[in-house]
């Protein structure tokens, strides 16, 4: 185990964590990685939860501080290289997010727990980037809920090493566009589902991205739509259409009045049914943990334009932001990539802000 950091040693974390494929459902071998590196550390607990695992300091009456990240991956691109190139590490996952995984666990293993200014605990959590309901990091705050009593939580999410406050709200609603089915010689008999949907796809397919401010910080409120399915085979008229809508949704809406606004943008005559959600994450810009971090390091602030578990956080009580070394834009590209200079700042700064170094 590492007794100091450098920029050296978090990239060679980093590439390693890279090399290990972890996509959603497929995070054992990566946890099993994490949790024997964890084992050794010389003080606190190490708890596994399926493909989670969560580090936990000793205990001394501080406030309980929580840094968390995901271990699970998108699907790689199989023509992509992890590679070290110009300063910048490729792989998937590079930026979202096991830079800040590399970042984390580097905390964990060279900050001496009995220095700090809080009590720490570090989360590794499985199946960020699937399902809303199956979030890795839900379950744990259900089986462990002295987590729901943290002072703060950091989510070391890809920001450019810039705050990223609150996150958007999710929903995915698939919208059904019934036909009927015929011969395509002679469609007359059928009613054709894809033009029956067409001009309705023409309009929403436009939908404007829409600026809006909560709390002195910008958020885009987005529609698109991501999936579009329809149709048998090649010489029968479709009887259905069956479309995917991913509506983005800033803080402070929610998850009823986002579906009643998305609702209102489809026909009544077709379907609709959400089939995933998430609310969006709450910002916390004048508690004081988050001030006196965005203060001391003078980091700009942003919204985060995604969602991210800063939304599990806050909805658990917990305040909470986004700050890691990944680059945002990044994420699920398909030569994904992290500057490594991004690392050691970013390790620099939550060191110095967990023992208020300078304070």
């Amino acid at each position: 185990m590492p007794s100091t950091t450098t920029a050296a040693s978090l990239a060679d974390l980093l590439e390693t964590l890279v090399r290990i494929p972890s996509e959603t459902g497929d995070e054992r071998a990566i946890a099993d990685w994490v949790q024997a590196r964890l084992r050794e550390c010389p003080s606190g607990e190490c708890l596994r939860s399926g493909t989670s695992v969560v580090w936990r300091g000793p205990g001394r009456g501080r406030p309980l501080l929580v840094l968390a990240g995901h271990l699970d991956t998108v699907p790689a691109d199989p023509a992509a290289k992890t590679r070290i190139e110009a300063g910048r590490l490729h792989g998937r996952g590079a930026s979202d997010m096991k830079a800040g995984d590399a970042v984390m666990l580097s905390l964990v293993e060279t900050l001496d727990p009995e220095r700090l200014a809080f009590d720490l605990a570090a989360v590794f959590y499985d199946a960020e980037e699937g399902p809303a309901d199956a979030n890795g990091l839900g379950r744990l705050l259900a089986e462990m809920p002295w987590l729901g009593t943290a002072r703060l939580a950091i989510l070391l999410e890809p920001t450019d090493l810039r705050v990223e406050l609150g996150c958007v709200g999710m929903m995915n609603a698939e919208v059904r566009v019934g036909g009927k089915a015929a011969h395509s010689a002679r469609p007359w008999l059928g009613v054709n589902a894809v033009g029956r949907a067409a001009p309705w796809l023409a309009e929403i397919t436009r939908y404007p991205v829409t600026k809006v401010q909560v709390e002195g910080v910008e958020f885009s409120e987005t529609l698109q739509v991501t999936t579009l399915r329809s149709g048998r085979t090649r010489n029968v008229v479709p009887d259905e259409l069956v479309a995917n809508l991913n509506y983005r949704f800033p803080p402070g809406r929610a998850l009823a009045e986002a579906e009643r606004r998305l609702r209102a943008l489809v026909p009544s005559e077709f379907e609709f049914r959400v089939v995933d959600q998430a609310p969006a994450g709450d910002v916390c810009a004048t508690r004081a943990e988050v001030r006196e971090f965005v203060e001391r390091f003078r980091l700009p602030i942003a919204g985060k334009q995604g969602w991210t578990d800063v939304a599990r956080f806050t909805a658990a009580g917990v305040p909470s932001f986004n700050f890691g070394p990944g680059v945002p834009e990044q994420a699920h590209q398909a030569d994904e990539y992290c500057p490594l200079e991004n690392l050691l700042p970013a390790y620099e700064r939550l060191a110095s802000f967990l023992s208020r170094e300078g304070a």
